[in-house]
C-alpha cells in the first residue's frame, strides 16, 4: 500500500512540474490540484485571482458559490441565496408546477416578490469541505482478498467513515473513489431542502431550438432559470415553511456585462457526472457494439410513445415533458458518442495505446508479474458481460419506463416485509402503509394507462427481436415461434390482459389492495408478472455486480500501473459527480474541411432561425426588441449585438449543466449548458481541436430579465459589473 501511494505522489509531483510549464485545456481537476496547475500561464490569459481565492479550506472562496442542484450545477449570484442554473436543470421543477391553466413551461414564470416564489422538490447541496481519506479506506483491505471481499470491505469502511464524519450533524458525507479506487476523497455537504423557483423564461427562449439543436453549434438558446435557497430563521436547513428566510451564502458571483474576446480566460467549477477516459479497450468495444446501440434503440421506442401521447393533449405533453426531455437528451448524447467513437477510431486508438502499455509492463519481471494479465482479464470479463448485456439494458428500461412495473415491484417488496421467519403474515405498520401510499401518489402524478401499456408492449416486442439468448423467458413463452403481425398480436393481447386484470391501474385500486393485506398484494396479476421478471433479473443483476466488483479491482490496478507509466503526462482523474475545476479560453473551432465556426451567436441568429412551429418560435416581444435594436447596456461593445451563446475549450460533461462560466476576475460571464456534437465522445476521449463548451451569455440573461420581462426586482438584487 505504501508503494501504491508513493506511485500517486510521484505522479502528482511530476505533473506539478509538467503543468507549470504548459497550458492545457484538458482535465476536470480536483480542487486541491489548483495550486499545481499552471497559474502563471493562466495569468497571461487573464486570470487575476489567486488559487486561494478560487479554492480555500480556511476562508470564503469561489467554491462556496457553487451548488450541487438536482442533476446539474448552480451558483449563487446574490447575497440572498439567488441561484442561476440552466432552464433544463430546473425543467422538472417547472414542469411539476405547470398545468394547462398555469403553463409555466410555455409562458415562463417570474416571482415579483419572495412571497410569490414557488416551492420545488429540489435540494441544494453546498460543499463544506473535502479531504483525502485514502489511507483510512484502504486500511480495510489486503492484497489477499478476493474482488468481492475487497468491494464489501471498502463499502463497510466507507460507510463507517461517513457515519463518523457526520456524527450528530445534519450534513451529508460521501466518500468517492478517485482514479478507479487508487485514491478516496471524503466530501462533506450541507443540504438545503427549501429551494424555490424565482424566474423561468418561456420555452421559446429557454428551450429555443429544442432537441433539433441539442448538442449542436451554432446555438441560440437562453438556457437559464433562477431559483432561491431558503433556511429556517436561525440559518439552519429546513423544509419549506412560510417563516423561512433566504439563505446567505459565503460567496456569490457578480455578473459581468463586459463580455469576452477570443482567447479570454475562462474557468468553470461544477459537478460533472461520469467520464470513462481511462476505460480499457474491451469495455469501449462492449459500449460501442452493444450497450450504446441497444440503449439508443429502446430510448427511441419510449420517446416515440411519449411524443405521440403529447400530441393528443397539452395536459399529457406537460405531464411527460420532463421524462421525454431526459430521454431525448441522453438519446442524442449516445448517438453522438457512438458516431464520435467511429469517427475518431477510438477502439483502434485504445488498442494501440494498450500495446504500448503492455510493452512497458513486459519490460520488467516485477511489472509483468504484477500487471501482466490485466488486459486479458478485463477482456474476459467484458466477454462474460456480453452474454447478458442486451437483456440487462432491457431490464433497466422496464424499471425506468413502465410505471406499473415500478409500482408492482414496490408492492411486492411491501408485502414481503410482513412475514415472519416461518412465512406467517404479520400486520404492517401505519408508517409502512403511508410510505407505500406516498410512492403510489408519486407514480400516478406522471402515469397514463395508454402510455404505460404501450411502453410495456413495445419493450417486450423489442426483446423478442433480440438474439434468443438475450430474450426473457416470459417473452419466449408469449411469442413461441410466431413472427411478424402474429407475434405482435400475441404480445399486445398478453399485455392488454395484464392491465385489465390488475387492480394497480388506479390509486383507488392500490388502496383497496393495500387494505386487503400482504397476501392479496402478491396475488395481483401485475405483481405476479413483476415477480416473474424479478426471478430472471435478480440473478443477472447479482452476476453483473460480481463482475463489476472484479472489474473495479482490475481497473484500480490498471490505472495504478498506467499512472506510473505516464509520469510525465496528464493525471487528472475521471469525473464522478464530485466537484471539479476546469480552465481554458473562449475559442472557436473548425469541425470539418472548409467550415469555420465563430465563437459566439447573436440575437440576429435567433431571428434567422424563426419558424412558425416549436421549437423555433420567436416571441413577438423579442422580435420587436431586435427590430428596434433596443439592447440597452447588454450589447457587445465590438459587434453592437446582444450575444446569446459562446464557445470555450473548457472540459466538461453531463452534470456540469448550469455550471457558472467565470472570468479572470471571478465574475459570471455565462452559464454552461451543452457540448458540441463533434465532441460528445469526450466522455471517453478528449479531442483538443473539437472539445467545446456551449454557454449562454450572462448579457443575454440580463437582457431577457430586463428588456423582455421587466424583472426589475431581480436586477436590483444582482451585483452587475
Amino acid at each position: 500500500m505504501k508503494k501504491l501511494l508513493g506511485v500517486i505522489v510521484c505522479c502528482v509531483l511530476a505533473f506539478g512540474i509538467f503543468a507549470g510549464n504548459r497550458w492545457m485545456e484538458e482535465g476536470m481537476w480536483l480542487l486541491d490540484s489548483i495550486g499545481k496547475l499552471p497559474v502563471e500561464e493562466m495569468k497571461k490569459h487573464g486570470l487575476e485571482l489567486t488559487p486561494e481565492q478560487i479554492y480555500s479550506t480556511n476562508g470564503p472562496s469561489l467554491k462556496d458559490a457553487i451548488v450541487l442542484l438536482g442533476g446539474g450545477t448552480a451558483s449563487f449570484v446574490s447575497k440572498e441565496g439567488l441561484l442561476i442554473t440552466n432552464h433544463h436543470v430546473a425543467f422538472r421543477g417547472i414542469q411539476a408546477l405547470s398545468s394547462v391553466q398555469d403553463d409555466y413551461l410555455k409562458n415562463g414564470f417570474w416571482a415579483k416578490s419572495h412571497a410569490e416564489e414557488l416551492s420545488t422538490t429540489y435540494s441544494a447541496q453546498v460543499l463544506v469541505g473535502m479531504r483525502d481519506v485514502t489511507a483510512d479506506v484502504l486500511s480495510a483491505v489486503s492484497d489477499t482478498m478476493s474482488a468481492d471481499a475487497r468491494a464489501r470491505a471498502i463499502q463497510v469502511r466507507t460507510a463507517e467513515l461517513e457515519k463518523a464524519e457526520k456524527g450528530v450533524t445534519d450534513r451529508t458525507c460521501r466518500i468517492s473513489d478517485i482514479f478507479g479506487g487508487v485514491k478516496y476523497y471524503l466530501f462533506i455537504y450541507q443540504a438545503y431542502p427549501d429551494v424555490r423557483l424565482v424566474y423561468a423564461p418561456p420555452s421559446a427562449i429557454g428551450n429555443f431550438g429544442g432537441e433539433v439543436d441539442n448538442w449542436m453549434w451554432p446555438r441560440h438558446t437562453g438556457d437559464f432559470s433562477l431559483m432561491r435557497v431558503y433556511t429556517a430563521p436561525d440559518g439552519k436547513p429546513a423544509k419549506h415553511a412560510k417563516e423561512n428566510i433566504p439563505y446567505t451564502p459565503k460567496a456569490f458571483l457578480p455578473v459581468s456585462t463586459k463580455g469576452y474576446s477570443e482567447g479570454s480566460f475562462a474557468m468553470i467549477m461544477g459537478y460533472p457526472g461520469r467520464t470513462f477516459r481511462y476505460r480499457e479497450a474491451s469495455a469501449v468495444q462492449l459500449a460501442r457494439d452493444e450497450t450504446l446501440p441497444t440503449t439508443i434503440d429502446l430510448y427511441k421506442t419510449r420517446m416515440d410513445i411519449l411524443e405521440a401521447a403529447g400530441q393528443t393533449s397539452r395536459a399529457l405533453e406537460i405531464k411527460f415533458a420532463g421524462r421525454l426531455r431526459g430521454l431525448a437528451n441522453t438519446y442524442k448524447n449516445y448517438l453522438g458518442t457512438l458516431e464520435g467513437m467511429k469517427r475518431a477510431e477510438l477502439l483502434t486508438l485504445k488498442r494501440n495505446e494498450e500495446l504500448k502499455f503492455a510493452a512497458y509492463v513486459n519490460s520488467s519481471a516485477e511489472l509483468s508479474g504484477k500487471y501482466g494479465t490485466l488486459l486479458a482479464d478485463m477482456e474476459r470479463l467484458a466477454n462474460e458481460q456480453r452474454t447478458y448485456n442486451r437483456k440487462f439494458v432491457l431490464f433497466s428500461n422496464l424499471s425506468a419506463g413502465v410505471d406499473m412495473f415500478r409500482l408492482a415491484a414496490r408492492m411486492r417488496t411491501y408485502a414481503g416485509l410482513f412475514r415472519d421467519s416461518v412465512g406467517t403474515t404479520i400486520a404492517p405498520s401505519q408508517k409502512e402503509r403511508d410510505a407505500v401510499r406516498d410512492f403510489v401518489g408519486t407514480v400516478f402524478r406522471t402515469f397514463d394507462l395508454n402510455v404505460d401499456r404501450e411502453t410495456l408492449t413495445a419493450l417486450l416486442l423489442k426483446n423478442a427481436d433480440m438474439p434468443v439468448e438475450q430474450q426473457l423467458a416470459i417473452v419466449k413463452d408469449i411469442v413461441g415461434s410466431r413472427t411478424g403481425a402474429d407475434r405482435e398480436k400475441h404480445v399486445r393481447d398478453y399485455v392488454a390482459d395484464l392491465y385489465d386484470e390488475t387492480t394497480l391501474v388506479t390509486p383507488a385500486g392500490c388502496e383497496k389492495l393495500l387494505a386487503r393485506g400482504p397476501d392479496a398484494v402478491t396475488d395481483d396479476e401485475f405483481v405476479r408478472f413483476a415477480t416473474t421478471i424479478d426471478a430472471e433479473q435478480s440473478p443477472v443483476t447479482q452476476h453483473n455486480t460480481k463482475i463489476n466488483a472484479k472489474l473495479a479491482a482490475l481497473r484500480g490496478k490498471f490505472i495504478e500501473a498506467w499512472l506510473d507509466w505516464k509520469k510525465d503526462g496528464m493525471v487528472y482523474p475521471d469525473a464522478n459527480r464530485s466537484i471539479r475545476f476546469t480552465y481554458g479560453t473562449v475559442k472557436p473551432y473548425s469541425p470539418r474541411d472548409a467550415v469555420e465556426y465563430c465563437y459566439y451567436t447573436t440575437l440576429t441568429g435567433v431571428i434567422e432561425k424563426e419558424q412558425p412551429e416549436d421549437p423555433f418560435i420567436v416571441p413577438a416581444k423579442l422580435k420587436e426588441l431586435w427590430k428596434r435594436k433596443d439592447f440597452g447596456r447588454y450589447a457587445d461593445a465590438k459587434t453592437g449585438e446582444v450575444h446569446v451563446a459562446f464557445l470555450s475549450d473548457l472540459d466538461i460533461t453531463g452534470g456540469n449543466s448550469g455550471s457558472p462560466v467565470i472570468n479572470g476576475k471571478g465574475e459570471l460571464i455565462g452559464c454552461a449548458f451543452d457540448g458540441n456534437w463533434e465532441a460528445v465522445v469526450g466522455d471517453y476521449y478528449f479531442q483538443e481541436q473539437f472539445n467545446r463548451t456551449i454557454s449562454v451569455d450572462s448579457r443575454y440573461v440580463l437582457f431577457v430579465l430586463d428588456k423582455f420581462s421587466g424583472a426589475e426586482s431581480i436586477l436590483k438584487e444582482l451585483v452587475i459589473h
